[in-house]
């Protein structure tokens, strides 16, 4: 198992006996880290650079700037989620649910399809809006300007719609939240106007290990960039253990904190009380970005002397 650097923390205005963070799983990403940082600065650069350019404020101003920076917001959207710089502060959606005959717990979402949604339907949008400013332009030099405004509207700005159409229609979500009794783990499925739900859970009590792993995917090159947790359980009377897999890397929580949290309940009964509390929530708050960074350089460190001994 990865070596561990723990660091613990408090929030003043909470009562909570909360668990030590953990590092199970490299928290930061400082290449990554890098392109955000400099991603951010284009952003900015895009957005300033063509009013000082044009200097009149005009609808093909707006229009060539709206291009540029949906552009750039595209991959800072990835930089920020494979940065780790994204779990630097615990998402609002991180708060108390009920959940019927199971009772009040804190909710961990994923990231959802909200983000992809929103960027198909503002591709959709700008691609439209370009054929209705641009349509009216006299043709420059050979028929080439004409021929893109044709594909951005019947090709371009269709295709995109499609998307977003299906991203609604076909909707596959797994919902993760952790109780006082147990963790519930709710898989919903929308198929057009059919909802089909698959509700588990799993008592703290019949937990018998949680396995850290990385996500097991063959395009990346690094594993540990999707953290996964394996949540073996008994099963009932005869049936042999089962496992749940929890996919830390697509939750709105820093995975190590996740990790951390369900260890400590696992392990000790007394806390598991505290998940029902209405600041629950703040168990998942994980450390500064600086001292998760910290962590990261301590056991890189020591992995390097272990290397060379």
């Amino acid at each position: 198992m990865t070596e561990r650097e723990s660091h613990s923390y408090c929030v003043a205005d909470l009562q909570l006996k909360r668990p030590e963070w953990v590092r199970t799983w490299r928290s930061v990403h400082l290449g990554w880290l890098v392109v955000f940082v400099a991603l951010t600065a284009a952003l900015a650069a895009t957005i300033v650079t063509p009013v000082l350019l044009f200097g009149t404020r005009t609808a093909e101003t707006f229009l060539f700037m709206s291009w540029l920076v949906l552009v750039v917001l595209i991959p800072l959207t990835a930089a920020v989620v494979l940065s780790g710089i994204g779990s630097a502060r615990l998402s609002s959606f991180v708060r108390p649910v009920n959940v019927a005959g199971v009772g009040q717990g804190v909710a961990v979402p994923g990231r959802g399809s909200v983000l992809y949604r929103s960027g198909t339907l503002a591709l959709a949008l700008l691609a439209g809006v370009s054929y209705f400013q641009w349509r009216g332009d006299e043709p420059v030099g050979p028929a080439r300007h004409q021929l893109r405004i044709l594909v951005m509207s019947h090709v371009g700005a269709p295709i995109f719609l499609l998307f977003f159409a299906l991203s609604v229609l076909i909707v596959n979500r797994t919902r993760i939240s952790l109780h006082p009794d147990g963790i519930v783990q709710e898989i919903y499925r929308r198929r057009a106007w059919k909802v089909f739900r698959d509700i588990t859970v799993v008592p703290w009590n019949k937990i018998i290990d949680l396995q850290p792993h990385g996500h097991s995917n063959p395009a990346m090159s690094h594993p540990h960039w999707y953290p996964t947790v394996r949540v073996v359980y008994r099963g009932e009377g005869v049936e042999p253990d089962q496992v749940l897999v929890l996919m830390a890397c697509e939750k709105k929580v820093e995975p190590n904190a996740l990790f951390a949290v369900l260890h400590w309940c696992r392990d000790n009964p007394w806390a598991r009380a505290q998940l029902g509390h209405d600041n629950a929530r703040e168990l998942l708050r994980p450390p500064s970005l600086l001292e998760r960074i910290r962590a990261d350089r301590a056991a890189s460190t020591a992995v390097e002397r272990n290397a060379v001994r």
